[in-house]
């Protein structure tokens, strides 16, 4: 998986789409999962910072909390678009201003596959009080609508399953913390039976076309793909937000990925590993 997450934007059907909260009134939880249950169309941009304006017609953005202000955030609300802001649960990136704060004994060593990116030992509660009451903090106080979740995937069985616990420990903190604001994780799937409860929308990447462990760019095999079409659509069917990001770096594989998300009715993105702003392509949606 990408724990940077570089995507661009999911662009789908519009129509019926709730729109986030707009006054101190309509802030809830369920107005919040409400706009992301019926998103159409959907960006995430966190290489870069994105101009306002073209963020402004889209249902959901994701985005870097340290590249935006309370301002920017304000405006998108204005202008009917719910905000999520990234933060990554399951690493500590080098470049982050809570870095030096990180313990070394959480470190569980570095992530090849990105460099500045070491992994945590999510059952340290020193990790999951920084991340609650400083990271998570930031995000809320700029007025974002939720939090984005990236790397839960550090509990996986081929990476260090033995966090699992502790991963669910900081999300479910996180919820109690933060109990009228929107959460979405990227993948975790083999936690998402224990979770689901906490969640208001999952984004899952490669369910068409993916990243293979080598870089190369490949069709996603079609049982893997059933796999996370399924709980996409589970997670749907429980009120909550669904988004797929598809990787390719030619015209066949991206419209073969286009092509069967349009069948599926899913919103999907398509583009290369490291995307850093909007492009105006139509996506299909639910």
């Amino acid at each position: 998986m990408s724990p940077h997450l570089w995507i661009g934007l999911l662009v789908g059907l519009s129509a019926c789409v709730t729109p986030p909260p707009s006054s101190p009134a309509e802030v809830s939880r369920e107005s919040r999962r409400a706009a992301l249950h019926g998103a159409g169309t959907f960006a995430a941009i966190l290489s870069e910072r994105a101009e306002l304006g073209a963020l402004t017609s889209f249902d959901v953005v994701i985005l870097d909390p340290d590249t935006y202000e309370a301002d920017d955030v304000d405006a998108l609300r204005d202008a009917g678009v719910a905000t999520l802001g990234y933060v990554n649960i399951g690493e500590i990136e080098d470049w982050r201003s809570h870095a030096p704060t990180v313990d070394p004994l959480w470190v569980l060593g570095e992530n090849p596959a990105w460099p500045g990116h070491r992994f945590i030992d999510t059952r340290q509660p020193g990790w999951r009080e920084l991340i609650v009451g400083t990271v998570a903090q930031i995000v809320v106080a700029k007025g974002f609508d939720g939090l984005f979740l990236d790397m839960a995937d550090v509990a996986a069985p081929s990476l260090f399953p033995e966090t699992a616990d502790g991963v669910v420990a900081l999300v479910e903190a996180l919820r109690e913390a933060y109990p009228v604001h929107a959460i979405v994780m990227n993948r975790g799937l083999f936690l998402l039976d224990r979770l689901e409860p906490a969640l208001d929308g999952l984004l899952v990447e490669g369910v068409w076309a993916r990243l293979s462990p080598d870089g190369a760019y490949v069709r996603t095999p079609a049982g893997e793909t059933d796999r996370l079409v399924a709980a996409l659509r589970r997670m749907h069917q429980a009120g909550g937000g669904a988004f797929a990001v598809d990787y390719a770096d030619t015209d066949r594989l991206r419209a073969h990925a286009l092509d069967a998300a349009r069948r599926a009715q899913l919103p999907v993105y398509v583009g290369r590993r490291a995307l850093g702003g909007p492009e105006p392509d139509a996506r299909t949606g639910w």
